[in-house]
């Protein structure tokens, strides 16, 4: 109970000595990720593209991933469908940092400091968000390389809207960023 607990606390001193040693227990069949059930609300539009290898070397087009679940979500307004609670539950995961960390960094970057590189609990979430993400993707791509890709990349998209205070201002526009994460190999995201 008490690592369970310790492995959802904020961050602290305890956490950053022991949270890697926790993690290690509880994964991955006791951790929690309530990203999935209460999600954030975000302000900007988000997704995923994901592109293939192929056996014979050629890389598919990228495919847009995130529409169809947002479709699904948007074609039952009783009943809708949560699939689009994956996606976005994993990309709250590599976007969202500790409120602490965050502010540090900030700090940092306003002293012209090197900033604080990611602590491993970051680099451990983020790289089970993307194996994550990889392994939806190569779920909702079943024609990609007829039906026998070797890789899967995932990119993903966020686009801040404008402030609400310009939302009558046809020239503004919010900013775009795009993240390439690296292969996966399809026969590890089964």
């Amino acid at each position: 109970m008490t690592m369970a607990a310790l492995s959802q606390a904020p961050l602290s001193p305890a956490k950053l000595v022991y949270g890697d040693t926790v993690a290690e227990y509880l994964d991955p069949y006791f951790s929690q990720n309530w990203q999935l059930f209460a999600p954030t609300p975000v302000s900007d539009d988000r997704g995923i593209l994901a592109r293939a290898t192929c056996a014979d070397g050629s890389v598919s087009p990228y495919y847009d991933v995130s529409a169809r679940g947002v479709e699904k979500a948007q074609s039952s307004r009783f009943f809708p469908s949560r699939e689009v609670r994956i996606v976005s539950a994993h990309l709250q995961n590599i976007t969202s940092s500790e409120e602490l960390l965050r502010r540090l960094r900030q700090q940092q970057t306003n002293d012209k400091k090197p900033a604080l590189p990611p602590l491993p609990f970051e680099k451990a979430t983020e790289a089970e968000a993307v194996k994550g993400l990889s392994r939806y993707a190569y779920d909702q791509m079943p024609d990609a390389c007829d039906g026998k890709a070797e890789k899967v990349q995932v990119r993903m998209y966020v686009h801040e809207l404008p402030p609400w205070s310009k939302r009558h201002d046809p020239s503004a526009e919010g900013k775009v960023l795009v993240k390439d994460f690296s292969w996966h190999k399809t026969r590890d995201l089964r």
